[in-house]
């Protein structure tokens, strides 16, 4: 892995477990003290991060985590939604037996981790992820594959630095959720899958944003 890609994945794992806040300042200094990495590296990575949306690069001043409103948040949801429904529609449409195995797996491997006794937000994080990406290879749709993985980390940096993921796992319906969508994928219901899936993130969306209010 080039050193570019490294801080790239330091950045973006800190960001989605709230390990940076909004606003925050990120200094190439410590970035380079902490991976070995030089400065054209830091900066490659950092720019990477900019034109994703993570973070503003002001020159002569330096680089720092987004502060977005809470109307951004809402608009980003949105978006988000609407694109994880139609890959769930193609899902639907387009997955094999054995991408619904794997499907129904990685449901329940979410499942059973909300039962046992090591359960934590960083693992449901990862778990959550999984579902989520092997939805998104079933809908045989690249480009729109990795666009959504993009947006995913920003919805995942959103929940970590407002209701936590310890929240979702505690609190909310997403393993019945995911049971509704992966039952929907299993029928070949695509307007029924694409549904499920958007109402699932607003459900995350609004306990989202009434810990922004």
């Amino acid at each position: 892995m080039s050193k570019s890609n490294e801080v790239y994945d330091l950045v973006i794992d800190r960001l989605v477990s709230a390990k940076y806040a909004f606003g925050e300042r990120l200094l190439v200094k410590e970035l380079s003290q902490e991976t070995g990495a030089s400065r054209q590296p830091i900066m490659s990575a950092l720019n990477r991060l900019s034109a994703e949306g993570f973070v503003h690069i002001v020159p002569q001043v330096g680089c720092e985590v987004i502060s977005p409103s809470r109307d951004e948040i809402a608009d980003f949801f949105r978006l988000f939604q609407l694109i994880e429904g139609l890959l769930a529609e193609l899902a639907a449409e387009r997955r094999t037996e054995d991408d619904l195995m794997e499907l129904k797996l990685a449901h329940q491997r979410l499942a059973m981790m909300e039962q046992s006794n090591d359960a934590s937000p960083e693992r449901y994080l990862r778990l959550n992820q999984a579902f989520h990406r092997r939805l998104h290879e079933m809908a045989y749709s690249p480009l729109l594959a990795r666009k959504q993985k993009n947006n995913f980390n920003m919805i995942d940096f959103f929940i970590s630095q407002s209701a936590g993921f310890g929240t979702l796992m505690t609190g909310g319906d997403t393993v019945h959720e995911h049971a509704e969508i992966v039952d929907a994928i299993e029928k070949r219901d695509s307007a029924r899958a694409s549904a499920e899936s958007q109402d699932h993130l607003i459900a995350i969306a609004e306990t989202v944003l009434a810990r922004l209010d």
